[in-house]
């Protein structure tokens, strides 16, 4: 589908919503799941997951009414909804670690080296992106997870497209260093 195509199916859809919210399920089924593993990505954490997609969908059809279609895929906004409900998780939460088999296997005296022998490649990259600095893990996430243009990055981080290329590069030469220092 050409994008004046998906741009004029999206605005019919809002449209549709606008005036019958239980059209709002055709949303919910299209991307419930990529809001989910974004989320998950995001938090390492399957209930905290969950909160964040049922609170994304709850203020997105909240909130329908007052969307206006300005060239922004819905997509786009859903995910921009999910990042200030994850950040607005971690403001009333303030910094806390959750305490995780691995902090345990550290505080037995075993290096990281130690607690990543037993991991495959896709969990120890998991376990990388999530040391990187949040910014450049949700731009890293949803470029390279979630399929998305630089544009839809910057739009739903409110960056420049430069600035989130610098986030990528930035984050893929972190995890690149940190990966060959442990292979």
């Amino acid at each position: 589908m050409s994008s004046s195509n998906l741009a004029a199916a999206e605005k019919d859809l809002i449209a549709r919503i606008q005036s019958n919210k239980e059209d709002f399920l055709e949303i919910y089924e299209t991307y419930f799941q990529r809001i989910y593993n974004y989320a998950y990505y995001r938090t390492h954490n399957q209930n905290d997951a969950e909160e964040i997609t049922s609170q994304t969908f709850l203020k997105a059809l909240e909130h329908i009414q007052d969307y206006e279609y300005r060239n922004i895929p819905v997509a786009v906004w859903l995910y921009k909804i999910a990042s200030n409900t994850l950040a607005d998780l971690y403001r009333k939460r303030g910094k806390t670690v959750e305490f995780t088999d691995e902090y345990a296997l550290n505080d037995a005296g075993c290096g990281p080296e130690e607690v990543l022998l037993g991991k495959s490649e896709k969990e120890q990259l998991t376990y990388f992106l999530k040391n990187l600095p949040p910014l450049q893990q949700q731009a890293l996430i949803l470029r390279y997870m979630q399929n998305f243009s630089l544009k839809e990055i910057a739009q739903v981080m409110d960056k420049s497209e430069g600035a989130v290329k610098q986030l990528l590069h930035r984050g893929l030469t972190c995890l690149r260093e940190r990966m060959v220092r442990y292979v």
